[in-house]
């Protein structure tokens, strides 16, 4: 046991490096780990670690088919081991140990769907028994009602007589159920969420792990000279020539979309544009050194309600390395990018330049906002990784007074000492407020911006005052307002998602007074970007909805007044 944990604690030492000779001593060592059982799984997941970055980060094709050869045969190394130390990898997410997690409707659906007999209710892990008693009372039918009540049956009995014979897990019985409410989908997903039941899962299948997450990329971009971690200027970066995009065959997008599920699911992680993605609007972006950048829009009918989104799932090599989003409002992108640990050693930099240089080719953003959760505000995963003093060597800056002064203090303090690290209370205050990168054209005062949640706001505040609080009406009645200030006299031969991305965003366009006196350009302008909201793709929809300045500065005065 020792000799293994040694052999593992070399090759995690080494993997970063990539002289002649780094290159043959990993080569040693994996060939030396081949033959070597290890029974300890805490070596066992590191060595795991060490080869996805290995698998991302080759040297060469010879240690590249070692490393390869060792994660293929992870899954059985896993089998080996006792059912005790087996436990200790629970929620690892490496093939054959099993995790679980309280996946939302749509990612316990496709769980359940893609891989029906490695899922199951985690029933040990439940303690919500009420609230399920009184969800089910709900989607059964009436006649059933009393079955849940004091006395009755209960859920569990009830849940063995509904299968009537089929063979299907408690997870798939559930999911019918939930499937056939007739409920709004968002009602139903929220209904379905609101129990928090976990879903047990074991990884097995190839691809349905982290083990063997690689999709085969066209060429492997090895690294005989070693990574980038220079980092261009990231201002002058946005300023050249920026990435083209493709949009992804479909068989391909389906395959990202997998990836992206998969890699979340490993991770006990979801995230909304990769649980209702659209296979018609996942682009593609190839930015060098074997990185490609996947981009997903979402389905029309759970797209953002004002802004622009495309999240986003990085692979290197074909291994999934980063995922993350961008939020774009009338110039200004919110950005959030996730290294997964495994992956944070590696070229961090070059990777948040190439996700941003692809922004800039969707939004054309002038301005570009990181939250402060990304910086480490309530999130201990950012402050220990520095977060902070990642984005700022990028050329963010923070506009706070207060947290200016303590970056001062703390650059003063790097610069007499280089070892000195700032700690983890200084952390906190830095990641007190946002930081910005403001391009040329970009907003003077972002903190000041137009935000979402401003114009939210101001639709709260007029369906209450002009409704007295009655949504439905107002949705009505600001629809057939908008319609004839904008001169839209029918709807009938529109798609459906373009008619309710219309109707939704009338309460927007309801709050603005003089919008029938608008110029003519104007009007067929605004009727263009409320339909291209429920579009093919959110790209169209952010490109028109960022050209129109007069709406802008219409929805700007009536935050200001």
């Amino acid at each position: 046991m020792v000799e293994g944990r040694r052999l593992v604690e070399g090759l995690i030492a080494i993997a970063p490096r990539y002289s002649p000779d780094d290159s043959k001593e990993k080569l040693r060592l994996l060939e030396a780990l081949e033959a070597k059982r290890l029974r300890d799984p805490g070596s066992l997941i590191r060595l795991h670690e060490t080869l996805c970055f290995l698998q991302a980060y080759p040297d060469d094709p010879d240690v590249l088919g070692r490393v390869d050869r060792a994660l293929a045969e992870f899954p059985e190394r896993v089998a080996r081991l006792g059912p005790a130390a087996r436990a200790r990898l629970h929620d690892s997410g490496i093939a054959n140990a099993p995790l679980d997690y309280p996946f939302g409707y749509p990612m316990a659906r496709w769980l359940a769907t893609r891989f029906p007999r490695d899922c199951e209710i985690a029933w040990a892990r439940f303690d919500e028994a009420d609230r399920l008693d009184e969800t089910l009372s709900l989607l059964a039918s009436p006649a059933e009602g009393d079955a849940f009540s004091e006395g009755g049956m209960g859920w569990r009995q009830w849940l063995r007589v509904a299968k009537g014979g089929r063979r299907m897990t408690d997870l798939q019985l559930l999911l019918e159920l939930f499937e056939r409410t007739g409920l709004p989908e968002e009602t139903r997903d929220w209904l379905y969420e609101n129990l928090a039941l976990p879903v047990l899962w074991t990884p097995r299948r190839a691809g349905a792990s982290r083990t063997l997450a690689r999709i085969p990329p066209e060429r492997v971009f090895f690294h005989e000279n070693g990574l980038e971690r220079r980092g261009a200027s990231l201002a002058e970066a946005l300023a050249g020539p920026l990435p083209s995009l493709r949009r992804a065959p479909r068989l391909l997008a389906q395959a990202l979309i997998e990836a992206a599920r998969v890699a979340m699911a490993t991770r006990q992680r979801e995230l909304h544009a990769f649980s209702h993605p659209n296979p018609d609007d996942v682009l593609l972006a190839e930015v060098g050194r074997g990185v490609r950048i996947a981009l997903f829009g979402i389905q029309p009918g759970f797209r953002l309600p004002l802004e622009g989104y495309y999240a986003f799932l990085a692979l290197k090599n074909g291994v999934p390395v980063a995922y993350g989003g961008g939020w774009e409002l009338f110039g200004t992108l919110d950005f959030a990018i996730n290294i997964f640990a495994s992956f944070r050693q590696g070229e961090s930099a070059f990777l948040a330049i190439q996700l941003l240089r692809v922004y800039r080719r969707i939004f054309g953003m002038r301005t570009v906002v990181v939250d402060r959760y990304q910086l480490g505000h309530e999130s201990t995963e950012a402050l220990r990784s520095g977060s902070f003093y990642f984005y700022h060597r990028l050329g963010f800056r923070p506009r706070d007074p207060d947290i200016l002064r303590v970056l001062e203090a703390e650059r003063a303090k790097i610069a007499g000492d280089p070892s000195y690290r700032s700690a983890i209370p200084v952390l906190k205050r830095l990641a007190g407020d946002e930081v910005y990168l403001t391009l040329p054209g970009g907003h003077p005062e972002p903190e000041k911006r137009l935000r979402a949640t401003d114009v939210a706001a101001l639709v709260a505040r007029f369906i209450a005052r002009e409704f007295a609080g009655d949504r439905p009406r107002a949705a009505r009645e600001s629809a057939a307002r908008v319609r004839r200030a904008l001169g839209v006299r029918s709807m009938a031969a529109w798609p459906t998602h373009e008619r309710r991305a219309f109707e939704q965003l009338a309460l927007v366009a309801a709050l603005i007074p003089d919008l029938a006196r608008w110029r003519a350009s104007d009007r067929q302008a605004l009727v263009a970007v409320m339909r291209a909201k429920g579009g093919a793709s959110e790209y169209q929809y952010a490109r028109r909805l960022d050209g129109h300045r007069r709406l802008q500065r219409a929805l700007e005065g009536l935050t200001r007044a």
